[in-house]
């Protein structure tokens, strides 16, 4: 199983990666939306992920054949990407609480999942999510090329192949682990919000990864402000992405192999601190140092998301831990995109791009404050 797994992991994070990596791009230079614009629609499109996730979530945790849950949730991702091909500017706002219920949490849903098998098939998850990373490189990296050579179009013809071919693996190969007995505990989910250490993750995921994740949005449109023609800029872009995702490819496999055991709070206080980096060197506005602090996103990600499922199980009892990560999941971001965008658009029509950056910057490091100080050392209770 652990192939098949592996294999729909790759072809997740493919998908994932043309809807949101080339999203604003697309709204940008397809559709026609100017920056202010992207950032509105890409802010209620958040606001729908920030909706309807946590409820995808809790109807997959509820769900007692999760596998078929999944299909009909990619049958309702193929139906959200056809409706973004046929996407003109007059309903693009219409059209945002479409992508971010649908399309926003695909990669979160998918996570938990495939977490779950992981847990009951005896896998590491770093083992199998690093095959979502090098998908995500490597289909960004082709759709790059694609992007320049035959249009967005032709981008997302790819993206519905893609989704019936997880739907033909998962109902024709996942027929072991197909019924997966519904938890029985009386946790609610307003329980969640009673735990002090969760409100005070939230608080540090939200000012960190929300805030860094929440610059997104930005990037092509920097690159094209700084280069100053939209073909390179759209290239470097690619270019970059698809690399970044192949360092995070790496640096699952060294987690797996040499960290696996490591103090889960120090690993997200150095990714935390790694995010602050990064961003910093955007700041600079001198487009090496951008491509080169982009490639610091593939090592602090992988450490993000390998060492938060190990906080969590780390802190909290084994009831709560599947919530907790969907809570802050679509912190880091739908929440992020709901707000963070109209914030940075707004600081940087007034202090520029160097402002955006730096103001990012500074939300992370107090988050890591935050973390350091305030949330305790893995112990597990």
């Amino acid at each position: 199983m652990k192939k098949y797994y592996s294999l729909t992991t790759f072809l997740t994070f493919g998908v994932f990666s043309i809807l949101t990596t080339f999203y604003f791009p697309y709204l940008n230079q397809e559709i026609g939306l100017n920056l202010n614009e992207v950032s509105k629609v890409v802010s209620i499109g958040a606001l729908f992920t920030l909706i309807f996730q946590p409820i995808l979530s809790n109807k997959f945790s509820r769900s007692e054949n999760k596998n078929k849950f999944i299909i009909f949730y990619l049958l309702l991702v193929f139906i959200a990407i056809i409706g973004l091909m046929i996407l003109n500017k007059d309903f693009t706002i219409l059209y945002a609480p479409i992508y971010g219920g649908a399309l926003g949490s695909l990669a979160g849903i998918f996570e938990v999942y495939i977490e779950e098998l992981c847990i009951k098939s005896k896998y590491e998850f770093s083992d199998i999510r690093k095959w979502g990373s090098i998908g995500y490189a490597i289909i960004v990296f082709i759709s790059g090329i694609i992007i320049n050579k035959f249009g967005y179009k032709i981008l997302h013809i790819i993206a519905l192949i893609m989704v019936m071919t997880m739907i033909s693996i998962i109902l024709f190969n996942f027929k072991e682990n197909i019924e997966i007995k519904k938890s029985k505990n009386d946790f609610k989910f307003i329980d969640l919000f009673k735990n002090k250490n969760i409100i005070l993750l939230i608080i540090v995921v939200f000012l960190g990864m929300g805030s860094y994740m929440g610059l997104d949005f930005a990037y092509s449109s920097y690159l094209v402000d700084i280069v100053g023609d939209v073909n390179i800029a759209n290239e470097i872009y690619s270019s970059s992405i698809s690399f970044r995702v192949l360092i995070e490819f790496l640096s699952f496999i060294i987690i797996y192999r040499y960290l696996t055991d490591s103090n889960s709070k120090k690993c997200l206080l150095i990714a935390l601190i790694i995010a602050a980096l990064k961003i910093l060197m955007f700041s600079t506005g001198n487009v090496i140092l951008i491509v080169i602090g982009d490639q610091l996103h593939g090592i602090m990600y992988s450490l993000y998301l390998s060492f938060l499922f190990k906080y969590l199980r780390d802190i909290l009892s084994n009831e709560i831990i599947a919530t907790s990560f969907a809570v802050l999941s679509v912190l880091s971001t739908g929440g992020s995109n709901f707000i963070y965008p109209t914030i940075y658009s707004f600081i940087q029509g007034i202090l520029g791009y160097f402002g955006m950056y730096f103001s990012g910057f500074i939300l992370i490091m107090i988050s890591v404050i935050i973390f350091f100080i305030f949330l305790p050392n893995p112990k597990k209770s």
